[in-house]
């Protein structure tokens, strides 16, 4: 049979197509990849019945090829990975001594935030309350004036404090909050003409905290820049969203309030109210209206992040399991339909055999993730197939399938040393036992094996148990290797967050003792003059902190030399470098390094394409991975997709110009 098939073309063709294939899945992605080897098949297929084979030998040609081509493909993504891996712990290791450095970057453009959101608000609004009230020479505006100063006075003086004694946030924002956090803000504003509306009942804390900020902001700005004029405040529940307006009159200019101004511009307000917003999900938008000016947030109040990862990650490992079934299924059934030896088929036994040699190979796709059960599951095909041979259902012997097949008992029994649970190690001994004695009945029990069976058994058994005994201990060593090497790996990222951690610390403790000698400093000088009902005091200690607190922020929005590091932490100093917003939904976490990198620079893609306020990438980490969210730039979409391929992740569309890249954490 398949004569013409003969010589050269048995294995030259093959070659060539396997290095082929192979080097696709090596340099393309799986789709392309996958795409190849669905070519080479039709190919196969074709060629087999083009030279006038008949359809049980094109089935059996075309079944040994898809096995053949499927652990090409896995063996192709598997060393695709290995290399991306390998990559990005280089990458990741190199970079662990800019970490330090970037961190406390970080770290002081977090206090800056905290400063201009807390103190910097408060003393802004004691400077120009205190230059209108002397201006305009009103003793009953004055006493109020001078009231209000103690007592925002006393507040800044408590977050300063707070700020440089523990480095933690102290404003709204820093921990739980809730809208009635607006409603004493609206309650205590210096300016009698405020409108205040609110008919949202609640919020997620989260948007709550910014929601505030958004009102504090806009009514801080009111104040500066047009005081005496109406502000209208509204706090609102649409379907899907809360919605923040703060429109404000033009007021009357004033000189005073003018200057004030100018000493805490910059622009970094909104800016930074933009993506705190934006980081929520929602957008923020500010400028002159027919009235005056508006600001206007809106918040989404459903969550959109979709789902964690599809249910089958077919780029990665799993498929690599799965390659291996498709090639025992090709090996069991394509064998069968060439072999020329085999006896005339009983009526139904192809009925039979086809399921299990089905049964028998499956297993192989749980392999890493419950190899236990799977060997049990292929061994348990054994005992049917010898009861089908007593009862004359089929005269395919069991030991003939357990010898061609033993290689999935070997590639089961590795899994269970490689990927099993490490404290349960007899569970090893008991299953390389259990492939011995059904390998050995299967074997004793074919027509090949005369005299003493049970004799016959036990030297089977044991012979098979030794290759079994090898496979479970090599599978052992990988795993013991593998996790010796996860071990250094958490040691050098322990041994880098301490060092961290101590250039943080350090870094804090700097800048909060330039703090206490300047802005709390002035903050506390306020309090006391207020207090003593000096008005023009008040003033002239306002304006020199909010001066102090203008050259603080400058040195903290200072940027280093270093490049944030490749990690997902590191996105978030990435967005500020590109004037872009990262938010992190769920919990922070730390992840492999090659899910770290992959994460970092799919980031980074995306936040080189696309206007300024579509930079809003969103960092979802969660315990089977991570999914990074961001706006769909043409130019490197490619790369996006090369990056999440590599990696063994996907990328699907988000709507609205987005797109969303899942990257799995997977067992090595």
């Amino acid at each position: 049979m398949l004569g013409v098939l003969s010589g050269w073309l048995w294995w030259v063709v093959p070659l060539i197509v396997t290095v082929a294939l192979y080097g696709l899945a090596l340099r393309r992605t799986a789709g392309v990849a996958a795409g190849g080897v669905v070519v080479a098949l039709v190919l196969t297929a074709g060629t087999a019945s083009a030279l006038g084979e008949s359809p049980r030998s094109v089935t059996g040609v075309t079944l040994l090829a898809a096995g053949l081509a499927a652990v090409t493909w896995a063996l192709g993504r598997a060393r695709r990975r290995g290399r991306a891996t390998r990559r990005a712990v280089a990458v990741f290791r190199a970079a662990a001594p800019d970490v330090p450095g970037v961190a406390a970057e970080a770290e002081r453009h977090r206090i800056a935030a905290e400063l201009h959101d807390t103190a910097a608000h408060r003393l802004t609004g004691i400077a120009v309350g205190a230059a209108s009230a002397l201006r305009l020479a009103d003793p009953a505006l004055v006493a109020e004036a001078a009231r209000y100063a103690a007592e925002t006075g006393r507040l800044a003086t408590r977050e300063l404090e707070r700020l440089t004694t523990s480095g933690t946030g102290s404003g709204i924002g820093s921990g739980s909050a809730d809208l009635a956090d607006v409603d004493a803000l609206a309650a205590t504003w210096p300016e009698p003409r405020l409108t205040y509306v609110r008919t949202a009942g609640s919020a997620p804390s989260e948007i709550a905290a910014v929601a505030y900020r958004v009102v504090r902001e806009a009514l801080t700005n009111a104040l500066r820049y047009a005081p005496g004029g109406a502000v209208r405040v509204g706090v609102d529940r649409e379907p899907g969203r809360l919605v923040v307006t703060v429109v404000n009159d033009p007021g009357e200019p004033v000189v005073d309030n003018a200057d004030v101004a100018r000493g805490m511009g910059g622009g970094y307000g909104l800016a930074g109210l933009r993506t705190a917003v934006a980081a929520c999900g929602g957008f923020l938008s500010a400028g002159p209206d027919d009235r005056g000016w508006a600001v206007h947030a809106e918040f989404p109040l459903t969550s959109d992040e979709g789902p964690a990862s599809t249910s089958y990650e077919w780029r990665g490992r799993q498929a690599s399991d799965a390659a291996l079934a498709i090639l025992a299924v090709a090996l069991s059934i394509g064998t069968s339909l060439l072999t020329t030896d085999t006896p005339e088929s009983l009526p139904g036994e192809a009925a039979l055999l086809v399921p299990l040699f089905f049964a028998h190979a499956l297993p192989l796709g749980l392999r890493r993730r419950a190899p236990l059960f799977s060997l049990a599951a292929a061994l348990s095909v054994y005992p049917v197939l010898l009861g089908a041979g007593l009862l004359g259902w089929t005269k395919q012997p069991a030991g003939d399938v357990f010898l061609w097949c033993l290689w999935v008992e070997l590639a089961l029994l590795y899994a269970l040393g490689a990927y099993g649970p490490r404290a349960r190690r007899r569970w090893g001994a008991l299953a390389t036992a259990a492939v011995g004695a059904t390998g050995g009945l299967a074997l004793a029990c074919g027509p090949g094996i005369v005299g003493d069976r049970a004799a016959a058994w036990a030297v089977l058994a044991l012979g098979v148990s030794v290759p079994s005994a090898v496979a479970w201990g090599l599978g052992l060593a990988v795993g013991s290797r593998r996790a010796r090497r996860h071990a250094a790996v958490a040691w050098e990222r322990d041994l880098l967050g301490r060092e961290t951690a101590t250039v943080v610390l350090a870094e804090r403790n700097r800048l909060a003792a330039g703090l206490r000698r300047s802005a709390l400093r002035h903050a506390r000088a306020i309090v006391v003059a207020a207090d003593a009902g000096r008005l023009d005091t008040v003033l002239a200690e306002a304006r020199a902190g909010l001066a102090a607190l203008r050259e603080s922020l400058g040195e903290l929005r200072r940027q280093s030399g270093d490049d944030p590091p490749p990690t997902i932490a590191g996105i978030a100093l990435l967005a500020v470098r590109h004037q872009g917003t990262v938010r992190y939904a769920g919990a922070r976490r730390e992840a492999s390094p090659s899910v770290e990198v992959a994460a970092f620079r799919v980031a980074e893609l995306m936040l080189r394409g696309g206007t300024r306020d579509e930079r809003v990438i969103t960092v979802a980490c969660r315990a089977d991975g991570v999914a990074v969210s961001g706006p769909s730039a043409t130019s490197e979409d490619r790369r996006v997709r090369a990056l999440a391929d590599a990696a063994g992740g996907s990328v699907s569309d988000a709507g609205d110009g987005m797109v969303r890249v899942w990257l799995p954490e997977v067992l090595p």
